[in-house]
């Protein structure tokens, strides 16, 4: 008698499947050029810059990070030097030398991990997204348009690498939010509809749209996704913005 396979527990609809599935239906109506005004606006404590009409469609968390190096790689200790006679003094001398020694290798070690650059959180706080771009409040506000970012790859589930021109030269960012996605289909919408990614419908995190058609919650189709059609009888689903 064969034995049967061990079910895998099928992972839960979040309030993250929400918001990618919102993400679909903002890049749909995007895409198709609908207006935008019927939709739930979300408030900000300031106001948005990048147009007249401008109307925030999502917010939320939100973790930024650059590319740097914590050092430069110089390093600098000071050890007592213990001076002593006879035996006690030979060993306070001995003891003195080999603590120093190891001192100065942490040093030099921890100063040449600091020169190796990596990704370094430098803000963090809340993102808040329109179709004509977005911003980072940390609590001062920085507002970036679509033209200004130069340009955009989802990096994993909820990361998106970031090229830009700002007042202060040009930058290189990892975003990090459950955002992040819509932070991509909104520029490649607006800005670069022939990125790869974007043609692919890549941009979604590996098999959640077969999760989200396993919870009868699939999403509306966005470019390189197929559209499946609704039983009979049953129009399309009707998606309104999850909360903050």
């Amino acid at each position: 008698m064969a034995r049967k396979r061990p079910q895998v527990p099928v992972p839960p609809w979040t309030q993250r499947d929400e918001v990618l599935r919102y993400t679909c239906h903002l890049a749909m109506l995007m895409g198709q050029g609908h207006d935008l005004g019927h939709l739930q606006e979300v408030l900000a404590p300031f106001p948005p810059t990048n147009a007249r009409d401008e109307r925030l469609l999502a917010a939320g968390p939100f973790v930024l990070s650059d590319f740097r190096a914590l050092g430069d790689g110089s390093w600098n200790v000071s050890t007592p030097f213990v001076f002593g006679t006879g035996a006690l003094g030979v060993g306070l001398v001995a003891g003195s030398l080999v603590g120093g020694a190891v001192a100065k290798s942490r040093a030099r070690n921890a100063a040449a991990a600091n020169a190796v650059p990596r990704w370094v959180p430098i803000e963090q706080g809340t993102v808040y997204l329109s179709e004509y771009g977005f911003y980072l409040h940390t609590p001062r506000v920085l507002a970036w348009n679509w033209p200004s970012i130069t340009g955009a790859t989802m990096a994993g589930p909820g990361l998106v690498h970031l090229t830009g021109d700002s007042q202060n030269g040009s930058v290189s960012w990892l975003l990090q939010s459950d955002w992040a996605e819509l932070v991509f289909v909104a520029w490649a919408n607006a800005v670069h509809p022939r990125h790869p990614q974007f043609v692919t419908g890549q941009w979604l995190p590996p098999g959640w749209v077969e999760h989200a058609r396993y919870h009868q919650r699939p999403p509306d189709p966005v470019p390189g996704m197929v559209p499946e059609l609704p039983p009979e009888g049953d129009g399309s689903p009707q998606i309104s913005g999850p909360e903050s």
